[in-house]
């Protein structure tokens, strides 16, 4: 089960996670600048080592990105888990609650419709 500090805990991942994928593609397009600048000098051995330096580039961001997706599918599911079941706990509470106090219940329901009602009807 999730906490709240896991969660705090995703938020930077994700945060790290961005800030990494921003500095593999600027890499990536630096790379590229310098590809498209030295193939206007067309040195043979130039292009061969900005080539495979790009290639190199792109294939970790890419690596980096289809992880981050990975991960971020897992997350979302662990969230939707957490909720599900607190969400779940809470209305068992009410439910027993309401089971446990009825007239209390009722009170407070009717105390509830009626504020409603008044801020409605100023309107």
């Amino acid at each position: 089960m999730a906490s709240r500090k896991d969660f705090e805990d995703v938020k930077q991942q994700g945060e790290r996670s961005r800030r990494q994928l921003e500095h593999d593609l600027r890499e990536l397009s630096d790379t590229v600048e310098k590809f498209l600048k030295s193939s206007a000098e067309d040195s043979s051995e130039q292009l061969d080592e900005l080539r495979a330096e790009a290639g190199s580039r792109l294939e970790n961001a890419k690596a980096r990105l289809a992880s981050y997706s990975e991960e971020f599918k897992t997350r979302v599911h662990d969230g939707k888990e957490y909720l599900h079941e607190h969400g779940r706990d809470a209305f068992e509470c009410a439910d027993h609650y309401v089971h446990e106090n009825p007239w209390r219940s009722i009170g407070i329901a009717a105390a509830v419709g009626t504020v409603f009602g008044l801020l409605a009807g100023r309107r």
